[in-house]
């Protein structure tokens, strides 16, 4: 799933690309996405003028003019692509096709259906229910004051599913959740309230660290995530352990391992990254442990 740096990739291009522009026509593929789209979205798009674009956590927001703002999920594999007039798209999975009025196409393409498309009230938006839930965003909300350690305090919750959370940290999901414990030393089996203050220090300045980094080279692409021009994330030849189980470790050498943590699958070193402390509770083996 495009977790924070490829959704943000996303946003920033199509901010310079769409914004300003008029929305002149709406089709829609009729099928069903995470929920089903509103028949009378075309309707109550056209004429609209994007005049901005933002984003909370994973979520994109296209503000548009009258008060009204789209909001979008890429879900598992959904992407936005801007089409030149004449331009061919793609021919399958194409859920919505927004003709702007400078005759270029905006199109939500979604193989997986787990996308959402949905019009709001602007002054609702922070109310919707998919966003009302979330926490804050590490972009908006410096991670060094969002109160993590206090926030985890004797929670028995493993600290990697404590920071995929995303009532706790909005937009941080595995892939640099797995990062920010490695760079920061600690071992993602830990409970989340047995880290101190200097560890959690250490988490939340990471945070930044990797999600900056990430962004800069517009995230990272395992098999579906492309920018709208069809690029692929840069910042996958820079991880240090997501996805690179049996790899040396880049700090020390020590071969990564991967786990299955809440059905999502965490890699780490276990020469580097903190292990367990006397006292905690021992790590549950699970099948698809290496």
């Amino acid at each position: 799933m495009p977790e924070l740096p490829e959704v943000e990739t996303v946003r920033r291009m199509l901010e310079q690309s769409v914004r300003g522009s008029v929305i002149r026509t709406v089709r829609l593929s009729g099928q069903r996405l995470r929920e089903r789209v509103s028949s009378s979205l075309p309707r109550r798009l056209r004429g609209r003028a994007i005049q901005r674009l933002d984003r909370r956590g994973k979520f994109l927001l296209f503000r548009l003019d009258g008060g009204l703002t789209l909001i979008s999920h890429l879900g598992m594999s959904g992407r936005w692509l801007v089409l030149d007039p004449g331009e061919r798209g793609p021919d399958r999975h194409v859920h919505a096709c927004i003709g702007l009025g400078d005759g270029r196409r905006l199109c939500f393409q979604d193989v997986r259906r787990f996308g959402l498309l949905r019009l709001a009230a602007t002054t609702e938006v922070e109310r919707d229910p998919a966003l009302a839930r979330l926490g804050p965003d590490p972009l908006s909300v410096p991670p060094e004051t969002m109160g993590l350690e206090r926030a985890a305090r004797a929670s028995r919750v493993a600290v990697k599913s404590f920071l995929m959370d995303q009532r706790r940290i909005a937009g941080l999901g595995n892939i640099y959740a797995s990062e920010v414990l490695h760079r920061a030393g600690v071992d993602p089996r830990r409970a989340a309230g047995s880290l101190g203050a200097a560890e959690w220090r250490r988490v939340a300045s990471e945070i930044g660290i990797v999600l900056g980094e990430a962004i800069a080279r517009m995230g990272t692409s395992f098999r579906s995530f492309r920018t709208i021009r069809g690029e692929p994330g840069e910042y996958g030849e820079l991880l240090r352990v997501y996805d690179r189980a049996g790899e040396p470790c880049r700090r020390c050498g020590t071969p990564i391992r991967r786990i299955v943590q809440g059905g999502r699958a965490t890699f780490f070193c276990p020469s580097c990254q903190t292990g367990l402390k006397k006292g905690h509770p021992p790590r549950r083996r699970s099948r698809g442990t290496a």
